[in-house]
């Protein structure tokens, strides 16, 4: 190797160290802060074709359809989400305030019953490990009970702590609801005024970039509206197997819930498995516990080729990308750390940027 190709080399080491530090700093500080104006772009960018489409056809003021459209996907997206999450909450609630008085009536009769059983069957040996053993059904008891109602007051102050959280988040969707109103207002000059703080010759870079990104979206979409398909139907077929009243219903809601960041399918079946231990219903709990990891099992697989198919990504760089994205930035890294990798890959293979001085 030359000394101008081993210099050539050492430049393009560090200036590639430059830009994945830029790119950690940035999906890892900034990209929080800005999020309700990204949210608010992207809602803009999506409904721009439907807003064009209907100003053009009903002779209409593209501003006053954009804020009707945009105002209308808000409304439609508001009263959905607080439907379900109001109704989860609620019966998530309900359920650990009972969690002592399930634990009464049902698990420690139980518990008394097996050593009482145990305590029959030893009380031919010897009187002192009698009584030894009652002595630990009692502790077990009181400790078991003292441990449910700390579990039941720790998450009720759990929830109770997460709702001051609420008017930060309510901000934010104020501020990505009014950002989305100016982006679909005014586009066309948004998005010009970014363009022109670019050098001539990079515009046709990010006209590509943003081409191409709004096609991924929607592969990005179709993907995970099929793994939701999926996950439904699994939910139906098993929770009609277990015979769950309205399991159809119940199928869709948990579905939908295994959208949301944090919850998924595990943030209504692990605590509904619990429950149903604790009341002593061990064969349904069996079989939610079945389900559940065949849905764990199917998406883990799943997920890596159809989010890699619709993308352009094979399933193993998908999954390698999902998970350093995860454990580095967390659940934006999920998304973000592939889809930027998606989009080098496309400008490299489209010769829209060099890597080691090609």
């Amino acid at each position: 190797m030359t000394i101008e190709k081993r210099k050539n080399f050492i430049i393009n080491i560090i200036y590639f160290a430059l830009i994945i530090t830029i790119v950690y700093i940035v999906i890892k500080y900034v990209l929080g802060l800005v999020m309700p104006f990204i949210i608010g772009f992207i809602v803009a960018l999506l409904l721009r074709p439907v807003i064009n489409f209907a100003s053009e056809n009903l002779h209409v003021h593209t501003k006053a359809v954009a804020v009707t459209l945009i105002l209308l996907f808000y409304g439609a997206a508001g009263f959905f989400v607080s439907w379900i999450g109001v109704g989860v909450i609620s019966e998530i609630k309900d359920g650990i305030i009972k969690l002592p008085e399930i634990y009464s009536m049902n698990v420690e009769p139980v518990i008394n019953q097996i050593f009482n059983n145990a305590g029959k069957m030893i009380a031919k040996l010897d009187p002192m490990l009698v009584q030894a053993i009652q002595n630990m059904a009692a502790s077990l008891s009181q400790s078991a009970g003292s441990v449910v109602s700390n579990i039941s007051s720790t998450v009720i102050g759990f929830m109770s702590s997460s709702a001051s959280s609420l008017p930060g988040l309510l901000l934010g969707i104020i501020f990505a609801i009014i950002s989305s109103l100016f982006f679909a207002m005014d586009y066309s000059k948004i998005t010009g005024y970014i363009a022109r703080l670019f050098p001539h010759q990079n515009r046709n870079l990010l006209a590509e970039i943003k081409e191409f990104s709004t096609g991924l979206g929607l592969k990005y979409v179709k993907a995970y509206a099929t793994l939701m398909a999926i996950t439904f139907a699994e939910l139906a077929l098993g929770l009609s197997i277990l015979r769950v009243d309205k399991a159809i219903l119940v199928a869709a809601l948990i579905a939908v819930i295994d959208l949301l960041p944090v919850l998924g399918t595990g943030g209504v079946m692990v605590p509904w498995i619990i429950v149903e231990l604790i009341k002593g219903n061990i064969p349904f709990a069996i079989g939610l516990a079945v389900l559940y990891l065949i849905i764990i099992i199917v998406r883990n697989i799943l997920e890596p080729k159809l989010v890699g198919k619709q993308i352009g990504l094979h399933p193993l760089v998908m999954l390698i990308c999902m998970y350093v994205g995860l454990k580095i930035f967390g659940f934006i890294g999920l998304l973000a750390l592939p889809v930027t990798v998606v989009i080098v890959k496309h400008l490299y293979d489209n010769d829209k940027i060099y890597f080691f001085g090609q």
